[in-house]
């Protein structure tokens, strides 16, 4: 979905930033205004009644108990930025109107308006799960989730020592999940990827047989490659049932299937919302089709997610986008997208990916083995290397990435599009 370019002029210095959504991006988009030199108010919302916090260690170390609360803070205590902290209050609805005829601002469930003079909508995505079967009379199905620190927290608190606990998903947060439940120890760990090997469908087979083998070596057990399609609540636990016939009988049940943009509350709005997810439609500065409203993160698309340039989800994706937004907002140099890059943490094995590997039809294994469990993927599309994929490999990584760095200039926006030209949908 494309359209005009309808960020317009940047801020005036004394100008009133609104930020709906106090995560990793709404916090990483008000810290760049300000080291842009913004002067003006900034007030954060956010429905959780606590300070901006990091989430990867909610399936890591946050569960383990190896990390506290304040330890995830992304505030700084003894240097806060400053802003107003709006917690614990949901933001309704939007004002704005590509005409300017409504005044721009947002609508609270307490019934009040705070008009701004930008509106950057930072709200992220719901952890999606399972239906419900038709569970035994008096019971419920309820799998845990692991989407924000409530989440984790009651997941946390739940001890697990000879319970068997059954995973739902193939992605990296159902991986670090079992992993980490088999730590704590849990009597057994059965997760139903939806596949043979986990991740092979995106990352290739390798990986997949490198991922299951870590895995297994530890005990985790895998279902069938058929997709859970459900679960029911019964008097002797929970049970999750594939497509083909298969049941997985759990004391407890973690759903890590995916998310859907948090957007809801912008229906009847003038934002253009995707048709199959419900994301903000923006173009590659963050900006929407009304003036002066902004999108990053989990509940964005922008035009290069649209064209199939670039992955969407990733946590370093939220942290530059961040950063684009705030450049637009301030009118400085235009801030450059880095090559995509994500990691993952699970028993021994530190997996680190980088580059455009979704878009990858060439897969090749240049080091290691899948049994050793020190992979090195080299991924290309019709020749071309676009991507990169270690197992315990930090420095092959690092140094992939840093031969592809762009470096912010005036005209870095030009020739980050004149890169990614050969590989445009």
């Amino acid at each position: 979905m494309m359209y005009e370019q309808r960020s317009g002029a940047p801020l005036p210095p004394e100008g009133h930033v609104l930020i709906v959504g106090a995560g990793l991006a709404g916090y990483h988009t008000a810290r760049g205004v300000r080291a842009n030199g913004h002067t003006g108010p900034i007030t954060i919302f956010g429905e959780e009644n606590r300070p901006a916090y990091d989430r990867p260690a909610l399936s890591k170390a946050y569960l383990t108990g190896a990390a506290a609360e304040e330890d995830l803070l992304l505030d700084d205590p003894e240097d806060p930025l400053d802003v107003t902290w709006v917690s614990g209050v949901g933001v309704v609805r939007l004002s704005g109107s590509a005409d300017g005829t409504e005044p721009l601002g947002v609508h609270t469930h307490d019934g009040a308006f705070h008009p701004g003079d930008a509106v950057v909508i930072t709200t992220g995505a719901y952890a999606m799960s399972l239906p419900a079967a038709s569970s035994e009379e008096g019971l419920g199905a309820r799998p845990y989730v692991l989407r924000n620190m409530e989440d984790a927290l009651a997941l946390r608190d739940t001890t697990l020592e000879g319970l068997d606990v059954a995973v739902v998903g193939g992605g990296f947060l159902a991986l670090e999940a079992a992993a980490t439940c088999t730590e704590r120890g849990a009597g057994s760990v059965t997760v139903a990827a939806g596949e043979e090997h986990p991740g092979a469908r995106r990352l290739g087979r390798p990986v997949g047989e490198a991922i299951r083998a870590a895995h297994e070596a530890h005990g985790v057990r895998f279902a069938s490659a058929s997709r859970a399609q459900a679960v029911r609540s019964c008097h002797r636990g929970h049970e999750v049932i594939l497509a083909d016939g298969e049941t997985i009988t759990a004391d407890i049940v973690i759903c890590a299937i995916g998310a859907r943009p948090r957007t809801e509350w912008l229906l009847g709005s003038e934002v253009t919302l995707t048709s199959d997810t419900g994301a903000v439609a923006c173009d590659d500065t963050g900006a929407t089709a009304v003036p002066g409203v902004y999108a990053a993160g989990d509940c964005a698309q922008w035009a290069s997610h649209s064209s199939g340039l670039r992955p969407v989800g990733h946590w370093q994706e939220a942290v530059e986008e961040a950063a684009v937004v705030a450049a637009a907002l301030t009118g400085a140099d235009p801030v450059p997208l880095q090559e995509p890059y994500f990691w993952s943490d699970q028993f021994d094995l530190r997996i680190q990916g980088a580059g455009r590997i979704h878009l990858a039809n060439e897969v090749t294994v240049a080091e290691g083995s899948p049994a050793e469990g020190n992979l090195l993927v080299h991924y290309a599309r019709d020749g071309q290397n676009v991507g990169i994929l270690g197992i315990n490999r930090l420095k092959d990584v690092t140094r992939w990435r840093k031969q592809r760095r762009i470096r912010r200039t005036p005209a870095s926006a030009a020739v980050h599009a004149a890169e990614n030209a050969p590989f445009s949908a």
